[in-house]
């Protein structure tokens, strides 16, 4: 744990993962604190980088008709220029959602959506493929979803 956090502190960022709207009342009301101290905690998790935005989390089946991909990619060249001209080139790439520098067989691995196979392959050939440095690239399409959490656990 943080030393920087108290369980106020962690309480507050477990209350904002749940519903970002909650006003500084709300919070004080859920966290038996007043207004205040709350306000002040709020504003210091925000400037110290605890809490990085506020987001809507939108259901992406009722926005649009998508699948979503984990190309996993090998590079011929491991140095750190490398490593870093390729980090930089695809996470410019809207489809691209995650970006992982990863350990194992693969060196990289991503999280894109995109709206069928057709685009996938025009993904896959007309992006990935022209980037410098790629040497192999194996892809896991999402059948089903059991789960998606985005808030991270803070236990109290």
């Amino acid at each position: 744990m943080n030393p920087h956090l108290d369980p106020t502190d962690l309480g507050i960022l477990n209350l904002l993962q749940e519903n970002g709207r909650l006003t500084n009342k709300e919070l004080a009301y859920n966290l038996n604190r007043t207004i205040s101290p709350i306000f002040d905690r709020r504003k210091r998790l925000e400037e110290m980088g605890y809490i990085k935005k506020y987001v809507a989390v939108l259901d992406r089946e009722k926005i649009t008709a998508s699948m979503v991909a984990f190309p996993q990619i090998v590079l011929n060249n491991h140095s750190e220029d490398a490593l870093a001209s390729f980090q930089k080139s695809v996470i410019e790439f809207p489809e691209v959602l995650e970006c992982y520098h990863i350990t194992g067989n693969y060196d990289f691995m991503l999280k894109i959506i995109i709206p069928d196979m057709h685009a996938y392959n025009a993904f896959l050939r007309q992006k990935i493929a022209t980037l410098e440095n790629v040497g192999n690239v194996h892809s896991s399409l999402v059948i089903s979803q059991a789960k998606a959490e985005i808030g991270l656990p803070i236990l109290l």
